[in-house]
């Protein structure tokens, strides 16, 4: 057998989302080698966690990685066996490419930090990890699934709503400008539903005071009794998630915001409240459309990008970058 090993020497309490996706480079270039991932535990930021920092494996805590069909064995499984190798069957690497049919049993990339988008060289990597991703590649559904847990407390939710049903996951408090956040009021919100056929929505939000008055609209709160266990505030994220995934029409903030768990269902019923994504979300020349955007799901072979999202363009970078040193002086 032969291993891959991201041996960090600092771990980024970032979100969910990030570590998700650091974790995908890692098992996408586990799977081109042909070896056997090493899974590192990583650090979830007390910043979306009421100042409580998490550390989780994430597989089974947040997703389930079947699908991917990458074989993996976690640190702490790992720590004696690679005592027991000899020096001579370890290949120690930074961040540069290795050939994936050498022979060494184990190949550790020494880094400084888990932080594994720095780790750019590895293009062949990245291109299949935005696959297994999916958020932030335009509408391409990830093959990760939603762990048991996650699932049956989703169901319990969904179960709940009165049918057709609407996800609404708004992001608020940062990557917006002004006219973004205006669009989020509540009698524009609900005005830009009207077209939909609809007797329920389950909405959700990192904005914890963000509320929406309306007899049809429903949030995390309502479900109480199913969700008073959870302190995790990194689990409520994901059953949102998951709910938002599986209602009969699923509406997101930005334009780049494909599922968050893998759908049996592919019909198109994803749509977002702007034409640009969260990477572009500054961008204050773009305007705010009055009614939804809809957004197809693309073929999960389509891998030309070079990126997780396409780059923004470079004018209205330029003079975002002059405003805010502007508003230094």
């Amino acid at each position: 057998m032969k291993y891959l090993y991201y041996k960090s020497s600092k771990k980024f309490g970032e979100g969910l989302l990030d570590r998700r996706s650091c974790l995908m480079i890692l098992l996408a270039e586990a799977k081109l080698s042909n070896r056997i991932a090493i899974i590192p535990k990583f650090q979830l930021g007390s910043q979306h966690n009421n100042g409580k920092p998490i550390e989780s494996y994430l597989i089974e805590d947040y997703i389930n990685i079947d699908k991917l069909n990458v074989h993996y064995i976690l640190e702490e499984n790992f720590l004696d066996i690679e005592k027991r190798l000899d020096s001579n069957a370890i290949l120690n690497i930074e961040d540069k490419k290795f050939n994936y049919n050498t022979n060494e049993t184990l190949v550790i990339r020494n880094l400084q930090n888990d932080n594994f988008w720095n780790l750019k060289k590895t293009y062949q990597a990245f291109s299949l990890a935005k696959l297994y991703h999916g958020v932030g590649v335009k509408f391409v559904i990830p093959l990760v699934t939603a762990p048991s847990q996650i699932k049956q407390l989703g169901d319990n939710i969904l179960n709940r709503l009165e049918k057709p049903v609407i996800g609404l996951h708004l992001r608020r408090g940062d990557r917006l400008n002004k006219k973004l956040n205006a669009s989020m009021d509540e009698t524009i919100i609900v005005n830009k539903l009207k077209d939909f056929n609809y007797n329920s929505v389950f909405y959700c939000s990192n904005d914890q005071n963000y509320r929406i008055e309306n007899s049809r609209f429903f949030s995390s709160t309502y479900f109480s009794d199913l969700l008073k266990d959870i302190k995790d505030n990194y689990l409520l994220f994901a059953i949102e998630m998951y709910v938002v995934d599986h209602c009969d029409i699923s509406v997101r903030t930005f334009n780049d915001s494909s599922p968050f768990y893998y759908l049996e269902n592919k019909q198109n019923k994803n749509y977002s409240i702007c034409t640009y994504s969260m990477h572009g979300s500054n961008n204050s020349f773009m305007k705010i459309p009055k009614q939804l955007v809809k957004c197809n799901y693309e073929d999960y072979d389509k891998n030309k990008r070079k990126s997780f999202v396409k780059s923004r363009p470079i004018v209205p970078r330029f003079l975002m970058a002059i405003k805010r040193k502007l508003k230094l002086l």
